[in-house]
């Protein structure tokens, strides 16, 4: 097997924040590893990467949520031929849905993304540590509640 690129996990960064974009869940679920860690934009301690799915799942790919998000450089260090870690700025836009059935909207302008890619057994590759944050504190804003259209009650 060849070592990895930096190409490689350029493009695996994409495929993070398409999967992402696009709510697509079972393509999220495949860039982590089982076993990851992951430290979100909002949290106060890392989690395991099974819980972190739950959670995005019910918060962030429902059908009254969105998510947007623009890259800036990715810096790429091989650190074998089986291991790189990627880190970069973006700037991140969401809207969440809550546990409690209310709506909050998140600009994180100032976002910084630090993800170590190792390439499994089978050729793919897989994120087994994630670190996301930002550089201002966030405060999500909550949206307007939803009205019905005129004449359905």
């Amino acid at each position: 097997m060849d070592p990895i690129s930096s190409a490689q996990i350029k493009t695996e960064v994409k495929k993070f924040w398409d999967a992402f974009a696009t709510k697509s869940k079972s393509g999220f679920q495949d860039l982590y590893s089982p076993t990851a860690t992951v430290f979100s934009i909002d949290g106060r301690r890392s989690e395991p990467a099974r819980l972190m799915w739950v959670r995005r799942e019910r918060e962030f790919f429902g059908p009254k949520s969105s998510v947007g998000a623009k890259v800036g450089e990715i810096v790429v260090q091989v650190l074998g031929p089986r291991l790189a870690v990627a880190a970069y700025p973006f700037h991140f836009s969401v809207i969440r849905s809550l546990p409690n059935g209310s709506r909050v909207q998140v600009e994180v302008p100032l976002g910084r993304a630090t993800q170590i890619f190792q390439l499994d057994e089978r050729g793919a590759f897989q994120i087994i540590h994630e670190h996301l944050s930002s550089a201002e504190p966030v405060t999500p804003k909550a949206m307007p509640a939803e009205t019905a259209p005129s004449g359905v009650r």
